[in-house]
């Protein structure tokens, strides 16, 4: 009980950390992001039972690489942009393979997709500049750090439901 509570405190802190060096700097500790991916990892693990857990794992990256991959081609061909620099960020990208590790895959989805919507939904009440870039790890650490939370006090109670 004692190293569960601990683990969540660091998951805290490190979502803190990535939210504020995001939004702030715009460059995030690469470290941090395994060792979120680490954490949130075990937490799930400990919540589901061993073949469930890989099982969503595998969907997971395999999904996140899928729309990396689609976001590829649409910043290639459609915005005629280079991708990694005007398109996403690096520490976005390992932000998003570090999350897939930390829930079930429908949990994953659902929280991949409203991360996205409130990101854009904060920066655009936040940003007084017309094309400034989304500090998506940063903001998405900030909508989790939300989920969490209301998972641990009971707000919502089936984080980690497979069914």
């Amino acid at each position: 009980m004692i190293a569960i509570l601990a683990l969540r405190i660091f998951l805290l802190i490190g979502l803190s950390f990535i939210l504020y060096q995001d939004v702030k700097e715009r460059a995030v500790w690469w470290f941090l992001f395994p060792v979120f991916g680490a954490i949130a990892g075990y937490l799930h693990y400990n919540e589901s039972l061993s073949v469930l857990f890989f099982r969503n794992i595998i969907i997971n990256i395999l999904a996140t690489g899928f729309i990396f991959l689609f976001s590829f081609f649409y910043a290639r061909i459609k915005m005629k942009v280079n991708f990694f620099r005007e398109a996403i960020g690096i520490g976005d990208i390992l932000f998003f393979l570090a999350l897939a590790l930390a829930f079930p895959t429908a949990t994953y989805v659902v929280i991949l997709v409203f991360s996205m919507i409130f990101s854009l939904g904060l920066h655009t009440f936040i940003s007084r500049k017309q094309n400034s870039t989304v500090p998506l790890a940063g903001y998405a650490s900030l909508f989790l750090i939300c989920i969490y939370l209301s998972n641990w006090f009971g707000i919502y109670k089936n984080l980690y439901f497979n069914g």
